[in-house]
């Protein structure tokens, strides 16, 4: 059982004026919350994530060349090779000469928002593989397709009588692709899915005599991506399956506090109904180190170790082994919560037919957002991937998502061709897309109606003060100015998002590196220090 050391490793063009967009990424700090209703339906008893799609702004045409902008692209280019070769130099020497420029990739591109040329362009048409900035690639199109207020609507539907309070037959839910996020592991999934429960003992089931199906229509059975990591790591968070149903993208999240020492120390798993079997005992002891082992098998669940009881607490996540039984679990104990006994079996089935909707489970797709892109949360993303393709292309499928962010692309007036897309992570190493591609991209989100692009803008990670970068270049001019989204993968890191400089046009920037996988390491002492002194280059403006 491998030991967690920390709780983690997605119509008609309507011009939007370019001020407006500026003022979006000028106001800078900390991201507010986005206000945005969640008007939209799926139509009577369908299934799946429905919304109205965002108007888009496509670009003028290029203006005449601005020498003074080619002049400070020039100096500003010079600056990023410089850059790129001091870090290059980094890496050579930490890894004895293993990494060097003929196995080393790296594409940078930067653009003023508006501007008619990129400012840097290092290999930036060159496809690579994004990691986690495809998350960027799966919430944008899930904006565009869908736009800000669309929502997962699960029905739960029979073609049975309800006599008395007995349902004389089946309950079917049809799935979705719900991803039922529980950011903070702290039961809110679960309190959605009683909610549901509760709606239907008000429409008046308090039996079901026939069995809870669980419809996963056309969704895969879920299964490992392609090129994902091998199954010794299929237990970790950042390997969580997706498929028709899930709670919390697949994850369980575990919540241990330290009591007295030689005690118990207090343990919490969210969802608490996981179906599986429990290996549970964490032991306090004398100091501030944890020693805490996480992991799901196909029949048990394992939270045990050692907590120091200086710690306080600590919190672990793991996969579940499959995230359809873990909804079928967290279901069965909200209908026993809500008063509503089953008498048949939970079953997964398929293309059963349709009846009349008793109640709905609901999950907005803003909420989803910041855990995709601010906490790179990978089974989230996936389900949005998956649900994208069963509303959009009418196959929840990986084929299926891939057809669905094409159309989002046409409809953003970006090249299809320019994207290779195997699921909605960036897990898998077959992802492939262009450091320009990703800033044309960015830009064109902010071209949406700006419910969609403020939505966007702070689902981001923030330099300094959110997320993934909330311990990078804080204290510096680019605490709180950046909203982005890093990645990494073995062999894979990455950066790209938006620029808010202090008095200076936003702007839009992508980097991407690839390494060879076995130089481990290499992250930390060059490429992360490499990405930072690019961001302080660009936010400068000038060499």
């Amino acid at each position: 059982m491998a030991r967690v050391r920390s709780s983690r490793t997605s119509s008609e063009a309507a011009l939007i004026p370019l001020l407006a967009l500026l003022a979006l990424l000028a106001a800078c700090g900390r991201p507010a919350e986005a206000a945005v209703p969640t008007t939209a339906v799926a139509p009577p008893g369908g299934a799946g994530l429905a919304g109205s799609g965002s108007r888009v702004a496509l670009p003028a045409a290029p203006a005449p060349e601005d020498p003074a902008l080619a002049a400070r692209s020039e100096r500003l280019t010079r600056a990023a090779r410089a850059l790129v070769a001091k870090h290059l130099e980094v890496a050579r020497k930490a890894s004895q000469g293993k990494a060097h420029g003929n196995n080393v990739r790296i594409a940078v591109c930067l653009r003023e928002v508006g501007s008619p040329r990129d400012l840097v362009a290092l290999r930036a048409d060159a496809p690579q593989a994004p990691a986690s900035n495809l998350k960027l690639v799966t919430t944008a199109a899930a904006l565009i397709l869908l736009g800000p207020g669309a929502e997962w609507v699960t029905p739960l539907e029979s073609s049975a009588r309800l006599v008395d309070g007995v349902l004389a037959g089946d309950l079917v839910l049809r799935a979705a692709g719900d991803p039922l996020c529980d950011p903070l592991g702290d039961g809110a999934a679960e309190a959605r899915v009683l909610a549901a429960t509760r709606a239907l003992a008000a429409a008046g089931v308090r039996r079901i005599a026939g069995d809870l199906v669980l419809d996963e229509g056309d969704f895969p059975l879920p299964a490992p991506g392609p090129s994902w990591p091998d199954a010794s790591q299929h237990w970790a968070e950042y390997c969580a399956l997706a498929g028709g149903f899930s709670v919390n993208g697949g994850v369980l999240h575990a919540r241990v506090r330290a009591g007295a020492v030689g005690a118990a120390a207090a343990l919490a798993v969210h969802p608490r109904a996981h179906g599986l079997e429990t290996s549970y005992g964490v032991r306090t002891v004398a100091g501030s180190a944890v020693d805490v082992r996480v992991g799901a098998t196909a029949r048990t669940a394992t939270v045990k170790g050692t907590i120091g009881a200086k710690l306080g607490e600590y919190e672990a996540e793991f996969a579940h082994p499959d995230p359809v039984a873990l909804f079928g679990a967290v279901l069965q104990d909200a209908l026993r919560a809500a008063g509503i006994t089953l008498d048949g079996a939970l079953v997964r089935r398929r293309g059963t037919p349709r009846g009349k909707v008793l109640a709905e489970l609901r999950s907005p797709l803003a909420g989803s957002l910041a855990p995709i892109n601010a906490e790179s949360r990978n089974g989230i993303a996936d389900q949005l991937f998956l649900s994208l393709g069963h509303a959009v292309a009418g196959e929840g499928s990986r084929a299926g998502g891939a057809r669905a962010v094409g159309e989002a692309l046409a409809r953003l007036g970006l090249p299809r061709e320019e994207l290779v897309q195997v699921d909605g992570s960036g897990l898998s190493r077959d992802n492939r897309v262009s450091a320009r591609a990703i800033t044309g991209l960015l830009e064109r989100v902010l071209g949406a109606e700006p419910a969609a692009a403020r939505l966007y803008r702070d689902s981001l990670a923030v330099m300094g003060e959110k997320g993934t970068l909330e311990g990078r270049l804080g204290g510096t001019p680019a605490d709180g100015r950046v909203f982005a989204k890093t990645g990494w993968i073995s062999g894979v890191s990455s950066l790209s998002g938006y620029l808010a400089p202090e008095g200076g046009k936003p702007a839009v920037f992508s980097i991407l590196i690839e390494y060879p996988q076995e130089l481990g390491g290499l992250n930390t002492s060059a490429w992360k220090p490499l990405q930072d002194e690019l961001v302080l280059l660009f936010l400068r403006g000038d060499a």
